[in-house]
């Protein structure tokens, strides 16, 4: 078990950083003349094409027989919505501008829950129990995502704020926001109607899901300074107060007032803390890239908490082991 764990570790590190590496050391060449441009060609096409698939897969196979399995969404919505209150101090504290700004919500709205790292260790802890309670918090990150993710993104992009009316609308129209959407309600639909899903779906998401996220994280590397983060030290620091200290105290007192600390001598409440202390989220890039805020600081959020994670990871495997 540990070996296969530890080739686990090793797939996910290959996926996430090589990709990475090489898209960096590609914009250092001096190769691509637009690489920002390539970047968010690169996120549209995958975002519109492979994203639907993806989701609708996943769904189509989730258990939702038990309604009560939805309060945990609520909880990842909650602390997503929660994490604004910080960010919007901070920014303005930081002195931050309107595209800095844009980014620097976004970042703070968004964690790293799902199988690339809060899924993951929560598998290694708890076995699949736990792994298919983070798949079940995770279930509100797409729609928020596309909806109040894009209209923040789209709100901090414009010269004039945008209109929620207005933005609803481009929910519907437009495919970089309706494709995945759908790929939900697909999914949902085939798992009500007890349509069985082939075996080969299985096979192929896990296929599609690697080398989707081996595509964003090579665009997201086109556009990646290393530099920056000494430029936007004070934000990263209070990115990271944000991140692993006031999203975990969020996350812990809402599980606790909605019993979790009962339910399953208490694993909903220790997965509720492993999803709310994770690191920026790699799709928290994506929006700056769609949107044309300020990529700089939306990169270095997520390059400098998902280093942090690596020496804070003990002390949350303590807190987890008292609860």
């Amino acid at each position: 078990m540990a070996e296969k764990n530890f080739f686990r570790i090793i797939f996910i590190i290959f996926i996430l950083f090589v990709p990475l590496a090489i898209g960096y050391r590609i914009r250092k060449s001096g190769v691509l003349q637009d690489a920002d441009s390539i970047s968010t060609s690169i996120i549209i096409l995958l975002t519109k094409l492979a994203a639907p698939l993806i989701i609708l897969f996943a769904f189509w196979k989730l258990d939702l027989s038990n309604i009560s399995i939805f309060t945990l969404p609520v909880i990842g919505i909650m602390v997503s919505t929660i994490a604004l209150i910080p960010a919007g101090f901070f920014a303005k504290l930081h002195n931050l501008n309107h595209k800095q700004t844009g980014s620097f919500l976004t970042s703070a709205m968004f964690s790293n829950i799902g199988y690339t790292l809060g899924g993951f260790i929560a598998f290694v802890l708890y076995g699949e129990v736990g792994f298919s309670l983070t798949i079940l918090y995770c279930l509100y990150f797409r729609p928020y995502f596309y909806t109040i993710g894009f209209y923040v993104g789209e709100n901090y992009s414009a010269k004039e704020r945008v209109k929620i009316k207005d933005n609803l609308k481009k929910v519907f129209t437009e495919g970089i926001r309706l494709f995945p959407l759908l790929g939900i309600a697909g999914g949902i639909i085939l798992n009500l109607l007890s349509v069985p899903r082939p075996d080969f779906i299985g096979l192929l998401n896990k296929f599609l899901i690697p080398i989707s996220t081996f595509g964003y994280m090579f665009a997201i590397g086109i556009t990646l300074k290393f530099s920056l983060i000494k430029r936007f030290k004070a934000p990263l620091f209070s990115m990271s107060f944000i991140k692993f200290i006031w999203s975990p105290l969020a996350g812990l007192a809402l599980a606790y007032l909605l019993g979790y600390h009962t339910l399953m001598d208490g694993l909903p409440l220790k997965i509720v803390l492993i999803e709310a202390s994770m690191p920026a989220a790699i799709t928290s890039l994506l929006i700056p890239a769609l949107f044309n805020l300020d990529q700089d600081i939306s990169n270095s959020c997520w390059l400098f908490t998902t280093l942090l994670i690596i020496p804070l990871l003990p002390i949350l495997l303590w807190i987890l082991s008292i609860l």
